[in-house]
């Protein structure tokens, strides 16, 4: 992906003044200037809170207009059912979009196109959060994880999360190294 620096500065800098306006604020108030560890912190929770929005918000408009039908897996049809909510714990936190939901084949399957052009499972851990949570469990104790993760994230994970992804990461590891090790011993 590329990004417009240009694009960058002009946020950079409205948000620069968003912050001087709050701190000149406060000092009016009479109440002390933050220091700038406070300062730190609010940024990076506004820059977490607005990486959240702007995630659903990117994602729900990347759903096209539905099509009344789609084909499914098995063979059968599926038809559109309506525009459904969904939610995923990404980075920023969990992130909640909308987008085309399809349903009614005899198989029973539903199916939502928008989830899997970008890999998304409702509910789960985006694959940006999972390598994380994974590199997390990998370095500290399961319990010791989310209390890192939070203070580098900005929000809670739970030690179930991170062994799970962890755990996950692992066995595609372990499959990898085994591919390698097969592949290492062909004479070809």
């Amino acid at each position: 992906m590329n990004y417009n620096t240009e694009t960058i500065n002009q946020i950079a800098r409205e948000l620069a003044e968003m912050f001087k306006n709050a701190v000149v604020e406060q000092q009016k108030m009479g109440k002390e200037t933050p220091v700038i560890a406070q300062i730190e912190a609010s940024m990076r929770e506004t820059l977490r809170q607005i990486g959240l929005q702007a995630l659903g918000i990117f994602l729900s408009s990347m759903q096209s207009t539905p099509a009344s039908e789609i084909a499914c897996k098995c063979g059968g049809t599926l038809r559109y059912q309506r525009m459904r909510e969904a939610r995923v714990i990404s980075v920023f936190g969990k992130t909640v979009y909308e987008r085309a939901y399809y349903a009614g084949c005899p198989c029973r399957r539903g199916k939502a196109p928008l989830d899997e052009q970008f890999g998304l499972e409702p509910g789960a851990v985006t694959a940006g959060l999972a390598i994380l949570l994974s590199l997390a469990g990998i370095e500290f104790s399961y319990d010791e994880s989310p209390r890192w993760l939070q203070a580098y994230r900005l929000f809670d994970v739970s030690e179930n999360t991170v062994r799970s992804e962890t755990e996950q990461m692992g066995a595609l590891q372990a499959e990898e190294e085994k591919r390698l090790l097969e592949r290492s011993q062909d004479e070809a």
